[in-house]
């Protein structure tokens, strides 16, 4: 590992928060990550919308073609996730040169993971081929995807420099800049997808370029930002562009658990809607979408949450102080539990008023509020897994809670969730919610258990040439 460049005009000590200003420094430091992730599903919100107005056909391709770029895309948003640990680790140690270094091996680890994603252009129109839309579907389903792939770059891009900007706490930056591509890609899908302003009308397609050329944007305002004279006076970001092998290999030692457990989730979870939910009634599958919907107002800010925690725990870690990132995860759960309950017991009491937001069918009012009962169970213990899932990649401590979610998800999840579908079929969709339920609790217990009495502290990414982490024991 290179040597530390400090500051010299950082001070000798930096004293941490006490007392009230513990949490407000955490809430401080969460609520522009928050207010981002928002403004990302704003996007993606506003891509359909603009979409759906070319009819049912349009709005039949979009939805499976953004799931499926979100599978591609998460195993690279998930290994990304480690330079926010390097980088709020270097910030806690005060090696403040590492943190621009480790800013900018994210940014050649997106580009490599761009140019493996690249090769996939030409199966996409096969892949759709093969899950059988209609003819009309899969040619713009596949012109989404194919235009898709080529903002990996852009977008992985800015997956990494907003971890930066997370990691030495400057999380507004990440915000205005996401703040700032939604609204070029509202104006560019106003523009190439129903031609205007000279342009010619694209459809769905339209709504790809705009979205790329989104990513682009978004990518150059966070690269210009850490190219600013403050910035690279702070954290040498202008001087620590070239590729560092020992930096790189470490945020991909790293990262290559998270990115697993990422795509692990995404994938399970569109196998449990289309293959387990799927193989009952329309309603069901209507209410299994809409209560997805109303998950996101539960989990977006445990979330955002989760990410300002695993920057404030890093920092902590590297100043030396675990009794402080244990005290931040306290507070951090403590705000989840207190939000996800709360969200809990509204999906229970309102389970009925919320569907009827959504859909006036009384099926799909009535399988929506039996679905809503399950989700407010499991809410606890899914603030309890986002908080401490959070906390341990703060640490560098990913490689367990990836193979417990490789462990469980083919078997308790999906593999529960089918047999409940087979051996009590008059259930419906709400026999793979519960053991979608029992998955999502044993995942949240056991983050929590691995936090409180795991081996996260002796940890030290830091250690070796290459910034491996120690070997944890399980």
């Amino acid at each position: 590992m290179p040597p530390m460049s400090v500051n010299p005009s950082a001070p000798a000590s930096e004293p941490l928060p006490t007392g009230w200003r513990v949490p407000a420094s955490l809430l401080a430091l969460a609520l522009p990550i928050i207010a981002s992730m928002c403004s990302r599903t704003a996007m993606n919100f506003v891509d359909f919308v603009m979409v759906s107005q070319l009819g049912t056909q349009a709005q039949a391709a979009i939805l499976p073609a953004g799931i499926l770029l979100f599978c591609v895309f998460g195993f690279g948003m998930g290994v990304l996730t480690a330079v926010n640990t390097f980088v709020s680790q270097a910030l806690g140690r005060r090696d403040y040169g590492a943190c621009g270094a480790f800013a900018w091996q994210g940014v050649h680890l997106s580009l490599a993971i761009a140019l493996v994603v690249l090769p996939l252009w030409p199966l996409v129109p096969p892949f759709f081929a093969w899950v059988g839309h209609e003819p009309r579907v899969q040619a713009m389903e596949a012109a989404y995807v194919q235009i898709g792939l080529l903002s990996a770059a852009p977008t992985l891009a800015s997956v990494a420099l907003t971890n930066f900007f997370n990691g030495v706490h400057r999380p507004a930056v990440g915000l205005w800049s996401m703040i700032l591509a939604n609204l070029f890609n509202i104006a560019g899908n106003y523009v190439l997808i129903f031609g205007k302003l000279g342009a010619p009308a694209m459809g769905v397609a339209g709504a790809a370029w705009a979205t790329l050329l989104a990513s682009l944007l978004q990518a150059l305002i966070l690269l210009g930002w850490m190219l600013r004279p403050a910035m690279a006076q702070a954290f040498h970001t202008c001087r620590a562009w070239r590729l560092d092998a020992a930096r790189f290999l470490a945020i991909l030692r790293v990262g290559l658990p998270a990115g697993f457990q990422s795509v692990t989730d995404i994938v399970s979870f569109t196998i449990f809607t289309l293959l387990l939910v799927g193989r009952f009634s329309t309603e069901q599958l209507a209410a299994n979408n809409i209560v997805f919907k109303l998950l996101e107002v539960s989990f977006m800010p445990a979330v955002g949450l989760g990410t300002a925690l695993t920057a404030a725990v890093g920092k902590a870690v590297g100043y030396g102080r675990p009794d402080y990132a244990r005290l931040l995860t306290r507070w951090a759960a403590g705000f989840c539990v207190l939000y996800m309950g709360l969200i809990g017991t509204i999906y229970l009491l309102g389970r009925g008023e919320l569907a009827a937001l959504f859909n006036d069918d009384p099926e799909v009012i009535a399988w929506t509020s039996r679905l809503l009962i399950c989700c407010a169970v499991f809410q606890v213990f899914d603030a309890l897994g986002i908080t401490h899932i959070s906390a341990l990649r703060g640490v560098g401590d990913n490689r367990w809670p990836a193979m417990l979610s490789l462990t469980l998800a083919p078997t308790l999840f999906l593999g529960g969730g089918y047999l409940m579908a087979v051996m009590l079929p008059q259930w419906g969709a709400v026999g793979p919610w519960i053991a979608a339920t029992l998955y999502i609790s044993i995942i949240g217990l056991s983050m929590w258990a691995r936090w409180c009495w795991g081996p996260w502290e002796r940890i030290d990414l830091f250690a070796s040439p290459l910034a491996a982490p120690a070997a944890a024991t399980a």
